[in-house]
């Protein structure tokens, strides 16, 4: 039988706060299968201590026992990350042994195939307390979309989604191609969030690090990056005015070379909890209407007038006033004329 693996050669792991971060460690998934079998069958600590500062392990001793005595001594663990170890499909089927504790789970550049996206997803269909999934750098093809799509339909507990930058590979001319997912598996999703009403994050292609420039290839950064395909745009904005959605960040590209750039500013007048389109370009501070609504929306002013809770109203006029937003002011002054006079 083999060992655990040794930590001798790795970055010191860190443990701290509820937080067990096995990120760039060499694991094989039978390490991460012992490991949250371990965690299953601890019970947590009857008190949870404070977050304390991050300890290294002991590497005199076996990662299980390093583990437990985290569990034991500091808190229960809320947070897992194991991305960055080549485990590859087969690690996913062990997340069914994932204390209840657990609401955050990295799985990023782990290696996972659509076998490993289509385990992930049928767990999730049921699981009732991840609220955060981070797996970007896999390999994350149209059949994974749909099993992703399939698991947005079903969920209602996932929060935060993220899966950029998936299906790295080398271009024809020899530079480094990031295409996250095709146009036909992006549809796909954006077709699933009309059936979902509590994600409020979904990145699905992560920020460009040249926003707003007119080439789509920046020899500087040996990038070849995809162009921003309209009926995507088109996609993402149905979805989310013709729903119930609790989305209030969204990341499907550089918007900004959406053709059709300006009809978002209707998206975030009907969607209000929708405030982030994943840039802070120029192209998007200079749409003073955008701006505008997207302001209102992250200091949930609508939310604010439509329940008339005077506390509230105080608190957000505080806050738009301490930041210059000055929009937010107006919106609220003008929207609760009869309140403000009561």
């Amino acid at each position: 039988m083999r060992n655990m693996f040794d930590l001798s050669g790795t970055r010191d792991l860190l443990l701290h706060g509820g937080q067990l971060e096995l990120g760039f460690q060499r694991l094989h998934h039978t390490d991460v299968k012992r490991i949250f079998k371990k965690l299953g069958r601890e019970p947590p600590p009857e008190k949870i201590q404070p977050p304390r500062k991050c300890r290294r392990l002991n590497k005199s001793q076996s990662l299980e026992s390093e583990v437990i005595r985290f569990t034991s001594i500091d808190c229960s663990v809320w947070r897992i990350n194991i991305g960055c170890n080549d485990l590859g499909d087969k690690v996913t089927e062990y997340l069914h042994l994932l204390p209840e504790t657990v609401t955050d789970l990295d799985v990023s550049a782990c290696g996972l195939q659509t076998r490993g996206i289509g385990n992930i997803c049928k767990f999730l269909s049921s699981n009732k307390t991840i609220v955060r999934l981070i797996m970007w750098g896999n390999n994350i093809n149209d059949d994974g979309a749909v099993y992703i799509s399939e698991m947005l339909k079903q969920n209602d507990t996932l929060r935060e989604l993220v899966i950029f930058n998936n299906h790295i590979g080398i271009a024809s001319n020899g530079l480094l191609k990031a295409d996250p997912l095709t146009n036909k598996g992006k549809l796909r999703i954006a077709e699933a969030l009309r059936y979902n009403s509590t994600l409020q994050m979904i990145a699905i292609d992560g920020p460009r690090l040249h926003f707003c420039k007119p080439p789509y290839l920046d020899p500087s950064l040996g990038l070849s990056l995809p162009r921003f395909d309209p009926e995507v745009g088109k996609a993402f904005r149905n979805a989310l005015e013709e729903s119930e959605s609790a989305i209030e960040s969204i990341q499907i590209g550089n918007v900004v070379d959406d053709p059709n750039f300006h009809q978002w500013e209707t998206t975030l007048q009907k969607c209000e909890n929708l405030h982030s389109l994943g840039t802070e370009c120029i192209t998007v501070r200079a749409n003073k209407k955008l701006m505008r609504w997207r302001a209102i929306n992250a200091l949930k002013a609508r939310k604010v007038t439509r329940e008339g809770n005077a506390d509230e109203f105080i608190s957000t006029v505080s806050t738009a006033v301490q930041y210059g937003v000055i929009d937010v002011v107006y919106y609220l002054m003008r929207n609760n004329v009869g309140f403000i006079s009561k």
